[in-house]
């Protein structure tokens, strides 16, 4: 049984999924490749922004093994619309805080962990709505919803050079916001 692609665009709860992690990878893939440029714009030397990125990434890893974790206890779809919607706090707030306070450099340790937090859960239900597929739907979460954050990365750097960088950037919480709602909206069978 194989799947082509006129039968994976015929399952909506797959194609929101991956729309889903499009939308949190934009936010994801816009901070990483982003903010050591808006840290450097702002006064700070490439050292501390270099720390401060570290300190997302650090908050990704550990997002990233406390949501599969969780996903295992309460489901692939409570971890991703709980991570994604938690997540949209603390990375608003980064963007309007100084960046060398202890607040802003929580936020930003917790703005990594919510936005990978729902990447394991993700690759979970993939493969649940394609049995026998691991491979279509992983590749669909890692590298086709990466690929839709870059795009959506490019979009926020272009809005960067248009009306500013930190602006730009904190509207990046509305693509959060998307993800959890269309999260929300995949029907589950099972607990997913």
């Amino acid at each position: 049984d194989r799947h082509s692609l006129p039968q994976l665009l015929k399952n909506p709860a797959l194609l929101k999924l991956n729309a889903a992690m499009g939308l949190r990878a934009w936010t994801h893939v816009a901070l990483s490749t982003l903010l050591p440029l808006l840290l450097i714009s702002r006064g700070n030397d490439s050292v501390i922004a270099g720390i401060m990125l570290t300190i997302f990434l650090i908050g990704a890893a550990l997002g990233g093994l406390i949501g599969g974790f969780c996903s295992d206890r309460f489901g692939n779809k409570t971890v991703i619309v709980t991570a994604l919607t938690l997540g949209i706090i603390p990375t608003g707030l980064f963007f309007l805080l100084d960046p060398g306070s202890p607040l802003a450099l929580i936020c930003l340790f917790f703005c990594g962990a919510g936005l990978q937090a729902p990447q394991p859960s993700s690759l979970l239900w993939a493969q649940k709505l394609l049995p026998g597929h691991a491979g279509i739907a992983s590749g669909m979460m890692m590298g086709l919803s990466f690929g839709l954050g870059g795009i959506g990365t490019a979009i926020t750097a272009a809005a960067g050079d248009s009306f500013g960088l930190s602006p730009a950037l904190f509207f990046t919480t509305i693509p959060l916001a998307l993800a959890a709602a269309i999260t929300a909206s995949i029907p589950v069978t099972a607990k997913e």
